[in-house]
C-alpha cells in the first residue's frame, strides 16, 4: 500500500509503498483511511523542527494522526465496534492501567503513553491499524474529510473546558483550524464577547464570520490596547494562547482580568521569558493551565451531541483537498490555509 514515511533526521518524508497491517492482537482493528487531515505538528515532523528532533522517533515512521476511515478487520476479542463501521481515531493510546488513566486522565498517560505517527505507524497510508480502545466509532452519514478534523476539534472543546466560558469575556489567540473551532464552540457555550488575533486578513474574515465580536490583526494592532479599550480596562476572562510566541505569551499575561484562566496550547520549542510576572500574574492570581489532546472519552461524548444537534458546522474547517501522492504540496499550503488541508487517500 502507499503510505507517507519520515524515514530519516532532517527535512522531508517519502510517498512510497509498504506492507499492509496485519491484526497481531485481539483488541486492534484495521481500517482503511478514508480521508487524513494535516495538523501543525504533522508539518514540524516533515520539517524536522526543535519540537521533534528529541523525540526520538522510531524512524521510518508512517506520519499523521487525524483521519477518518472504515473498520475492514478486527480483532477476535473487539466488542463494540464492527467492520463496516466508520471510525475516528484517538490521537493517543493509554496504558490503561497506571494512575493518570485510572484517575481519568487517560489522554495525558504517564506510563509510556503511544501516539499516532509519533510511537507507532500513522494514518497518512491506505489503512492503518490502531488499538480498539483508540477508535471512536462515528455517525456513518458524517462525510469522511469532516470526521478527519474531529480529533482538532475534541481539542478546541478540551481547550475551552479549562475555564467557565458561558457568560465570560474570551480571547483566541491564533486563528489556525484549532483557533477557529474554538471561536464557533466559545459562541455555542454562551461568551459575552469574543476577541480574535490573526495575522492574517483570511483568517481574520473567519473569525468574525464564525463569531468573533473583535478581530486583532497582529500586524498592524496593538493586542493590549484593542482588548482593554473594549473591556473598561479589565481585561478578558479567559485567553486560550494557540501561537506558541513568546510575544504574545507575554500579550496575553497583559490582557488577563483579576483571577483570570489562560490556556495553553500553542507548541513551544525555547525557554519562555515573562516580563513583569510577579506582577502581572501571581499578585492577579491568574490561573494557567494547559492541555494535551482531549479527555478520553468525554471530549468525544460531548463533541457527538453536538454534531447530532446540529450545532457545528464543521465544512467551516475543511480546507483545500490534496491527493496523498501530492504531500509536499500539502505542507506547503498549510500554513495559509483557513482550516485544515484534507489527504485524499487512494
Amino acid at each position: 500500500m502507499k503510505a507517507i514515511r519520515k524515514v530519516e533526521p532532517g527535512k522531508g518524508a517519502l510517498y512510497t509503498d509498504v506492507p499492509m497491517p496485519e491484526i497481531t492482537s485481539g483488541d486492534e482493528v484495521l481500517v482503511k483511511v478514508k480521508a487524513a487531515a494535516l495538523c501543525k505538528s504533522d508539518v514540524d515532523v516533515y520539517e524536522w523542527t526543535p519540537l521533534v528532533r528529541d523525540l526520538k522517533l522510531p524512524l521510518p515512521i508512517t506520519m499523521g494522526h487525524e483521519f477518518m476511515g472504515e473498520v475492514v478487520e478486527i480483532g477476535r476479542d473487539v466488542k463494540g465496534i464492527a467492520v463496516g463501521d466508520h471510525v475516528v481515531g484517538e490521537t493517543h493510546v493509554p496504558c490503561g492501567y497506571c494512575y493518570t488513566c485510572r484517575t481519568g486522565n487517560q489522554h495525558i498517560c504517564t506510563n509510556n503513553m503511544g501516539v499516532l505517527g509519533r510511537s507507532f505507524d500513522g494514518c497518512f497510508a491506505e489503512y492503518i491499524k490502531i488499538p480498539v480502545k483508540s477508535a471512536i466509532k462515528m455517525d456513518p452519514g458524517i462525510p469522511f474529510e469532516h470526521g478527519a478534523v474531529m480529533e482538532p476539534l475534541g481539542t478546541a472543546l478540551h481547550a475551552l473546558s479549562k475555564a467557565e466560558i458561558g457568560g465570560k469575556s474570551i480571547a483566541i489567540l491564533g486563528c489556525g483550524a484549532i483557533g477557529l473551532m474554538s471561536i464557533e464552540l466559545a459562541r455555542i457555550l454562551g461568551a459575552s464577547k469574543i476577541f480574535a488575533l490573526s495575522t492574517t486578513k483570511d483568517k481574520l474574515e473567519k473569525a468574525a464570520e464564525l463569531g468573533a465580536d473583535v478581530v486583532i490583526n497582529g500586524k498592524e494592532e496593538d493586542l493590549v490596547e484593542v482588548v482593554m479599550q473594549h473591556t473598561h480596562g479589565q481585561g478578558v476572562d479567559v485567553a486560550i494562547e494557540y501561537t506558541g510566541n513568546q510575544k504574545v505569551i507575554n500579550q496575553m499575561i497583559n490582557i488577563m482580568k483579576t483571577a483570570g484562566t489562560c490556556v495553553f496550547v500553542g507548541m513551544i520549542d525555547y525557554p519562555l521569558t515573562f516580563e513583569n510576572f510577579m506582577l502581572k500574574a501571581v499578585y492577579k492570581e491568574l490561573i494557567l493551565t494547559g492541555i494535551f489532546g482531549r479527555r478520553m472519552y468525554e471530549t468525544w461524548e460531548t463533541l457527538n451531541n453536538l454534531l447530532e444537534a446540529g450545532k457545528i458546522n464543521v465544512s467551516n474547517y475543511i480546507g483545500p483537498k490534496v491527493p496523498l501522492e501530492r504531500f509536499e504540496e500539502a505542507v506547503a499550503l498549510s500554513a495559509s490555509t483557513v482550516g485544515r488541508v484534507i489527504l485524499e487517500i487512494p
